[in-house]
């Protein structure tokens, strides 16, 4: 039996593939920029060339692996999801139908996805917990709250064993597509190799983060955790607490590198970010039912972040 991942080849998705595969677990990864006819560089790892929004490709994998759990994390994310909101209901919401649909159909006993801290519309003062209330207003979030809501209807009608985090925003190297966010991760690479980079928030900006690390661990906590515990079924992540300013992480950035030249050049649409990002993503039911929290402080995660990009780029 294996474990079906979408989006396995993505940024997320490769790093949750990497710590099931040291565990020595058969991982099928489904995606559409895979190439099947390439021979895998890991044991257990088979790639299989497929697009969620296509059913038949869905239930063809599911049903030729012998998939017994699904981590579902394919998706469209908030920027290209607004510049195409067709896209992302298509990826987004079809696409968990048929993860889903496929899920009941030839007897797989679970699906994992990651949702988003933008599933929530408040204003930064707003402390979210996992009982705020869900009104998003732009596509991904709508997608995202759907995709919660379906999962829960199959379980309870299915008896699917459904279940799934929120994340806020991921810091990690390797991080590709543009979003508010990727000042952080973006102005360490920068540091890194030696360039200028500008920071398009204010100093005093709040985006709740975690390291990439963090949410793989915490999603493979949710995953392997007994289903007895898992009642709430969709939890939010939580943050790095104390939550850092941007002119936080870019101190502390220049703690490594003092000449980094990093500087503010706050963009058009900072001040919109300032009134309706939360500044508090709070995490108390993954910490009750299945006793999770993050451990990368900020020193932690920008100590880490630069050993792990110098080792990607090859560089001492």
């Amino acid at each position: 039996m294996a474990i079906l991942v979408t989006g396995g080849g993505g940024f997320m998705g490769s790093s949750v593939v990497s710590a099931f595969l040291r565990r020595g677990e058969k991982v099928v990864i489904f995606g559409r920029s895979l190439d099947p006819t390439a021979k895998s560089t890991s044991e257990g790892l088979i790639p299989v060339r497929g697009d969620v929004t296509n059913f038949h490709e869905v239930l063809n994998v599911v049903k030729d692996y012998g998939i017994e759990n699904i981590v579902h994390l394919a998706a469209l994310l908030t920027v290209p999801s607004e510049a195409n909101p067709w896209a992302s209901i298509n990826t987004n919401a079809l696409g968990m139908y048929n993860i889903l649909e496929a899920a009941r159909l030839f007897g797989a006993k679970k699906v994992v996805i990651a949702s988003s801290m933008g599933t929530f519309n408040v204003t930064a003062d707003t402390i979210v917990t996992d009982e705020t209330p869900q009104r998003p207003t732009t596509i991904y979030g709508c997608c995202k709250v759907f995709a919660e809501l379906l999962g829960g209807f199959y379980h309870a009608k299915f008896g699917i064993d459904f279940r799934g985090v929120r994340v806020p925003h991921i810091v990690g190297p390797g991080a590709k597509t543009p979003s508010t966010g990727q000042y952080a991760p973006w102005s360490i690479e920068a540091a890194v190799k030696g360039e200028p980079f500008e920071v398009w928030v204010p100093e005093g900006f709040i985006l709740p983060m975690l390291y990439v690390k963090d949410v793989v661990e915490g999603f493979l906590a949710l995953y392997d955790a007994p289903a007895e515990k898992v009642t709430s079924r969709m939890y939010n992540m939580g943050q790095i607490t104390p939550p850092p300013t941007a002119k936080d992480l870019v101190d502390e950035i220049k703690k490594h590198f003092p000449q980094a030249r990093i500087t503010f050049k706050p963009d058009a649409g900072a001040a919109a970010l300032m009134t309706t990002v939360p500044k508090v993503f709070r995490n108390e039911k993954a910490e009750q039912e299945w006793g999770w929290r993050f451990s990368y402080s900020l020193c932690d995660m920008v100590r880490d972040f630069i050993a792990e990009y110098k080792r990607m780029q090859g560089v001492a």
